[in-house]
């Protein structure tokens, strides 16, 4: 059973924005994007052009570092290159695909194996299990697929993105349906969107400009939602550069993290997967550092992991169970003995 701890990244990186000191941030403009000590968001902010109009958020109650803790439970080989996405179902049985091999499967832990229940030759660029059961599915077109929970075969779903191209789907956890989507002819100019839909389908809000009506999303490649009703949006700015976009209720940019100094020194920023915890933090897989960035739900940095510690190399996909277990599945890697890839089942603390 491998056992590590994170590294407590002791808030160096959140200085104030305006006076660069150590005095404790207790402040975020949302419309500066800064960070503020208590003396510059009384004294110096004010004195910014149109500062009466901006949005300052107190961050005093989102959350301070801790250590992180993991325990391997369990880890299932199966026989894909990369499990790239991964979702949980009500009956303890997961939804794994890997692009690379165009194969879609639910499967059901049994042991140290994985039962496969069902397999489907199909590419899927983005996945998640709704509150009934049903899969939701991106096949690259406009309208999203849906599996039932009885395991019927592939049918449309209500969720349309016409005439955009979906890219990234989350089911909240009052059963809306958050999609990221790009113009078809993308990486030609157009939009760039995340959309709110009801469970009827019909779109509530649409997010892609903030409050500078300037477009918000390169790329959505990864989203999550907090309780607070924060949208975490893993952008993709371009192939080796990537951002996490946090949004609040009313659309406007919270904060942009993008990566570490010294996780991503000599390897950029590239997360590929983005989820809640239990504690309400988010957990970012830096996959190609494998490294977890423990943020808080504005989206600033408590703390990190290095799973390569407990021998977990490429973290890929992530999913926690009801119950709070974090799956994880892997892509294979050069130090990969074997011509399989692993699904760790580990139990998290701290975040």
């Amino acid at each position: 059973m491998a056992f590590s701890k994170s590294v407590i990244r002791s808030q160096a990186p959140a200085k104030c924005g305006i006076c660069e000191t150590d005095r404790p941030i207790k402040w975020k403009c949302v419309d500066c994007i800064k960070l503020l000590c208590n003396n510059c968001k009384e004294k110096v902010h004010p004195k910014f052009e149109n500062a009466k109009n901006h949005q300052v958020v107190n961050i005093k109650d989102v959350g301070q570092p801790s250590v992180v803790e993991i325990n391997i439970n369990k880890q299932y080989q199966n026989k894909l290159y990369v499990v790239d996405t991964i979702s949980y179902c009500h009956d303890d049985s997961l939804w794994i695909k890997s692009n690379r091999d165009r194969v879609l499967q639910r499967v059901k832990p049994d042991g140290t194996k994985l039962e496969i229940l069902s397999s489907f030759n199909i590419k899927i660029y983005g996945m998640d299990v709704t509150q009934s059961n049903s899969l939701l599915l991106i096949t690259g077109e406009a309208r999203l697929k849906q599996i039932s929970s009885n395991m019927g075969s592939l049918t449309d779903s209500v969720y349309d993105l016409s005439p955009l191209e979906p890219t990234a789907v989350h089911i909240t956890s009052d059963n809306k349906v958050l999609v990221g989507g790009v113009n078809k002819d993308y990486p030609k100019p157009g939009r760039r969107v995340v959309i709110l839909m009801n469970q009827n389908g019909v779109h509530e809000r649409v997010y892609e400009h903030d409050q500078h009506k300037q477009p918000v999303f390169t790329f959505p490649r990864r989203i999550t939602c907090t309780k607070n009703s924060n949208i975490h949006v893993v952008d993709e700015v371009s192939g080796y550069r990537h951002r996490v976009v946090v949004l609040g209720q009313g659309s406007d940019i919270i904060n942009i993290y993008t990566g570490d100094r010294e996780i991503n020194k000599n390897i950029p920023f590239r997360p590929l997967c983005i989820v809640a915890t239990p504690r309400d933090n988010v957990l970012v897989a830096d996959t190609f550092t494998s490294t977890f960035h423990i943020l808080n739900n504005v989206g600033l940095l408590m703390t990190y992991y290095r799973t390569s510690d407990i021998n977990i190399i490429h973290p890929y996909s992530l999913v926690f169970s009801p119950t709070g277990q974090l799956y994880i599945g892997c892509a294979i890697s050069d130090n990969n003995k074997t011509d399989e890839d692993k699904i760790y089942e580990v139990a998290i603390t701290g975040c």
